[in-house]
């Protein structure tokens, strides 16, 4: 699992970056947002339209973009942004952690 220092440097750095930290302010709905966020181990990145979802559905499921940026539960950080590629593919990878 991701160390909360580690985590709380590698945000502060995308912040410096002009990403908007989760803590901050929730990705907004209706647009698209590039994230990254640190959940149980690992970094999840991707692009999401969050108005456009089924929200009841991907409120419970673990990993889902709407239970990792709006529900926030278990994520140790997280920032996102508005999608500076118009046209860019909506999905979302998962990899290990870089410090771990």
């Amino acid at each position: 699992m991701a160390t909360g220092r580690e985590a709380l440097l590698w945000r502060k750095r995308l912040e410096r970056r002009g990403w908007v930290s989760l803590r901050r302010g929730p990705a907004p709905s209706g647009q698209v947002v590039e994230y990254h966020v640190v959940w149980q181990g690992w970094l999840i990145s991707g692009r999401v339209q969050l108005g456009r979802r089924d929200r009841r559905s991907e409120w419970w499921e673990p990993g889902s973009p709407t239970y990792l940026l709006e529900r926030r539960h278990d994520v140790t950080e997280g920032v996102w942004r508005y999608c500076r590629r118009r046209g860019a593919r909506l999905g979302q990878v998962a990899k290990r952690v870089p410090w771990q």
